[in-house]
């Protein structure tokens, strides 16, 4: 709302016509309306207010949310589960695994098991170190209850889809089918007159390794090798996804 052509009132207009179009029920389109300027750090529920030039802060977009934002459901008193969303990575503490603890109570230090949605058999391993994010930053915590999203480090073969469970209650949760890929490029070394003039990791090597550490997080993404050392097969869920790939190798 602190843009010199911004035009909330008429924004609102059209996200209340695009909900009935998407065919949203009358507690669907009966949705808090917060104005809200994250450069200047204000908020308020009556754009009067900002009008009128009154002294404003983010109070009323936090009220808002802990008004209208659930808690958790789940039973905190029984055995635990927390289901793996993403993976992430450190050089100094390895493989991290990200995810929601759905019921119970997850503690630093604990045996857990681990175990997949349809797979057979459980891993046992233990959790080096729990943390949960703080700001921009991760902190150290000794335990987290449900509803709460946390960051598992010390387990080397950690993986999207997995779910933490008690030792002595190894029940799996089910997680979200990955589409298989439906386009694929060839990754290779560059060959043209150019070759060398730019870029610090251009090898082979350098590729393969650059690749492999996007399959640890990227879970719609499948790297193959080809006939030839310097090239790799590299199949994605459409244009955009390998596009993004790309640049950020690039």
């Amino acid at each position: 709302i602190d843009r010199p052509d911004g035009r909330p009132l008429e924004v609102v207009d059209m996200v209340l016509d695009l909900f009935i179009e998407l065919g949203a029920d009358e507690e669907q389109l009966e949705f808090p309306i917060v104005y809200t300027s994250g450069k200047t750090g204000i908020a308020t529920l009556d754009l009067k207010e900002f009008e009128e030039g009154k002294q404003l802060d983010f109070t009323p977009l936090l009220d808002t949310v802990i008004e209208h934002t659930p808690c958790p459901v789940g039973d905190p008193e029984g055995p635990m589960q927390l289901l793996v969303s993403n993976i992430d990575s450190d050089p100094y503490i390895g493989r991290i695994g990200v995810g929601r603890v759905e019921r119970g109570t997850i503690k630093q230090g604990e045996p857990v098991s681990l175990v997949t949605y349809g797979v057979d058999g459980k891993r046992n391993a233990r959790v080096v170190k729990l943390m949960r994010f703080h700001n921009l930053g991760r902190e150290e915590v000794s335990s987290a209850s449900i509803g709460e999203i946390v960051c598992v480090a010390g387990i080397a073969d950690i993986n999207i889809g997995d779910t933490l469970c008690d030792i002595n209650t190894p029940e799996a949760l089910p997680f979200v089918k990955i589409d298989e890929p439906t386009i694929a490029m060839t990754f290779c070394v560059n060959d043209s007159p150019f070759a060398g003039q730019e870029g610090k990791f251009v090898t082979s090597r350098h590729i393969r390794e650059r690749l492999m550490k996007e399959l640890e997080v990227n879970v719609g993404l499948k790297v193959e090798d080809t006939d030839s050392t310097d090239s790799f097969k590299v199949s994605g869920r459409g244009e955009l996804h390998l596009s993004i790939l790309i640049e950020n190798m690039r």
